[in-house]
């Protein structure tokens, strides 16, 4: 029993009073109290000092118990009410508990007050706890009423079907709006029941989602085809999660279902546009590499009509670049990626047809390539091959006169998400007055040009070996 009960008492006997007092204190009842015998200062103190117990004589000269007790059950009906009076009759003191006193004691047995107030406290304690018990309860329930109310709201306004399933698969309760919707059954016509659009060759697909359910995985995003109650075949995402009872055993399965039939079949009509937009593009690449190669075979033509060996090198120079960017897009003809070339297999392709062309230069100059597995973009690799097929034609041209040998070096890299590009001869190298800003040679004007369309930047290195060297972002 907590300390300091707060007492309020009725009584106008000093001395009835000072026995009550000491006989709770013989008791070790720790208390405070309040002693009052008009209505109006009990009726003040009820409010302001807030008893937790009252002891209420019969008769005051002033007032009396038994309207005090009706007070009481007015203001404070949870407060218990014992009257302690000398005059009390049995029969009367029956009648006042049936009105609504908790107990009485008879003044001159006060040795029962001690217990009569630790009960009437206990059980105002077990009465107030139960009252609060059924009122969470109470809230509790309204609460869960409420939550029902909001899922059930919640499932029957989905647009996917959701179904609950006993472990064997047959439907248990749950069959919403949308699961009629999409599969054409109602609610009725399933419950206890298999699956019902499900057929034999689609069986056992299901039943192996079921199994890894109930062994406690969660699924989702999983396809399964579907035949609707007018045999229509539809396509569906399914998703499953296990249902666990309060001991946290799986006693059945929650499962969710999307109509993807429109999904799927614009998935399918754009990867038949995309084939056909590739074939078209795969004929574009093809039909302008034949172009190309009409092109340099008009200028083969033109170039038997010269003999002056200025001119024939000229159209062979123009043929050479014609044919690095018709070998683009060959490459890309052939490429499953119509987008992107793999540049280190184009340098292999077009530095073979340079050695090709520089034939006499075959057996004295070995070229070397080293390349990283870089994908560029078609306008990037047209002007980063002419640039290759200008430096790698120069050292073909000038880097090796006579029966001069030596290595021609290619390399390809990525550095930081910039492309690096250099070719490097062993040659006779460059004059020491050498100019790049004041060439006249084209093939280095066209490298500078190319190189600031890819908004890169142009290196050369004389010291030892004569190095070019093109820097880019590759994306």
């Amino acid at each position: 029993m907590g300390s300091n009960i707060r007492i309020l008492i009725l009584e106008d006997v000093p001395l009835d009073l000072e026995l009550m007092e000491a006989e709770l204190k013989r008791n070790n009842i720790d208390f405070i109290s309040r002693c009052v015998e008009e209505e109006v200062e009990y009726r003040k103190e009820i409010e302001e000092f807030k008893p937790d117990i009252i002891l209420a004589d019969h008769s005051l000269p002033h007032f009396d118990g038994i309207s005090a007790m009706y007070i009481a059950r007015e203001l404070v009906p949870e407060i218990p009410f014992i009257f302690v009076s000398g005059q009390m009759g049995e029969e009367f003191a029956v009648e006042m508990l049936k009105e609504g006193a908790t107990d009485y004691v008879l003044k001159h047995n006060l040795s029962k007050l001690s217990h009569a107030v630790k009960r009437a406290l206990k059980e105002a304690e077990e009465h107030r706890n139960k009252k609060e018990a059924e009122k969470a309860l109470i809230e509790s329930e309204r609460r869960l009423h409420d939550l029902n109310i909001y899922l059930e709201t919640i499932i029957n306004a989905s647009p996917f079907a959701i179904i609950d399933l006993y472990l064997d698969g047959r439907v248990k309760s749950l069959w919403n709006p949308a699961a009629e919707n999409i599969f054409g059954w109602k609610k009725t016509e399933v419950m206890g029941k298999p699956l019902p659009f499900l057929d034999d060759n689609r069986q056992p697909d299901y039943e192996e989602i079921i199994e890894n359910v109930i062994s406690g995985e969660f699924k989702s995003d999983m396809e399964l085809e579907c035949a609707k109650n007018d045999g229509t075949l539809i396509y569906t995402m399914m998703a499953t999660a296990p249902l666990l009872n309060v001991d946290n055993n799986i006693q059945g399965v929650m499962a969710t279902f999307a109509d993807i039939s429109g999904l799927v079949l614009a998935e399918k009509q754009i990867k038949a546009s995309l084939e056909e937009k590739e074939v078209l593009l795969r004929e574009i690449h093809h039909r302008v590499k034949n172009n190309l190669q009409i092109i340099s075979s008009l200028m083969s033509l033109q170039s038997e009509y010269t003999q002056e060996p200025e001119t024939l090198k000229m159209f062979q120079e123009s043929k050479n670049r014609i044919r690095s960017m018709a070998l683009i897009h060959e490459k890309l003809y052939q490429s499953k990626d119509m987008a992107h070339i793999d540049f280190g297999e184009y340098l292999k392709s077009l530095t073979k047809m340079l050695s090709s062309f520089h034939r006499e230069k075959k057996d004295d100059v070995n070229v070397c390539l080293n390349c990283e597995d870089i994908f560029l973009e078609i306008d990037t690799a047209i002007s980063l091959g002419l640039i290759v097929n200008e430096l790698v034609s120069n050292c073909f041209k000038h880097a090796f006169p006579g029966s001069r040998k030596g290595n021609i070096e290619i390399n390809l890299l990525m550095i930081g998400g910039k492309c690096k590009l250099e070719v490097v001869d062993d040659g006779v190298g460059l004059s020491g007055d050498f100019d790049l800003n004041h060439t006249k040679s084209l093939g280095l004007q066209i490298v500078q040009t190319l190189t600031m369309q890819l908004k890169g930047i142009l290196e050369i290195d004389k010291e030892n070996q004569t190095l070019f060297r093109v820097l880019f972002n590759a994306n």
